[in-house]
């Protein structure tokens, strides 16, 4: 009934990045062609929130332009382990409730997080966007499977770069960082390129 969801980190009365996850719904809706909207600003939020605590808001929607929303208290998730994940012809361009495949390839890695690779291309975590520090630059993989909200305005921003990163090219980098709508720049787990799993 929702096939689309789209996440965003709400405190002290305050959702964020609205205009980034407005561009995505935009965007979804427009791709098959509705003409219906679902405006964030206009959705009203009567829960009965804590003041300083962090809020996981999901907005379930479908393209007739119906939604319901959900909450839930945020945790930080731990990201102590991570391994190298090739895929197939999976897609992941919009923000689907469906997630099947991708938590079925974090399952089968057996770690806290993953590195999507297709074609020898660097895509994406299970669960969020990728980053990688050269040293210098921090770079994030130029089409990565979805276009994530916190990544978009970090671009905009000019602290991350866009960059095709090969998985060849992966030594090149000191570490990694997982970025998503959910986590501050400064609270985004990191873990060292050589601390990656590569299974054969």
């Amino acid at each position: 009934m929702y096939p689309f969801f789209e996440t965003i980190r709400y405190q002290n009365g305050l959702l964020e990045n609205v205009s980034y996850h407005q561009t995505r719904i935009n965007r979804t809706l427009k791709a098959f062609e509705k003409n219906t909207s679902i405006l964030i600003n206009e959705i009203s939020l009567e829960f009965d929130f804590k003041m300083d605590e962090v809020y996981k808001i999901r907005i379930l929607y479908n393209i007739e332009g119906n939604y319901k929303v959900e909450y839930e208290l945020y945790k930080l998730k731990n990201v102590d382990t991570v391994a190298i994940s090739p895929i197939n012809q999976e897609e992941y361009s919009f923000k689907y409730t469906n997630r099947n495949w991708l938590n079925e390839a974090l399952d089968k890695a057996g770690t806290d997080e993953i590195i999507i690779v297709k074609d020898e291309i660097i895509k994406d975590g299970n669960y969020a966007n990728l980053v990688f520090f050269n040293g210098t630059e921090w770079h994030t993989p130029k089409n990565p499977l979805l276009l994530g909200t916190h990544r978009a305005r970090l671009i905009d921003e000019h602290k991350i770069i866009e960059k095709e990163i090969k998985i060849m090219e992966l030594a090149n980098y000191e570490k990694v960082k997982f970025i998503n709508a959910m986590m501050l720049w400064d609270e985004s787990p990191e873990i060292a390129i050589i601390d990656i799993i590569i299974k054969n």
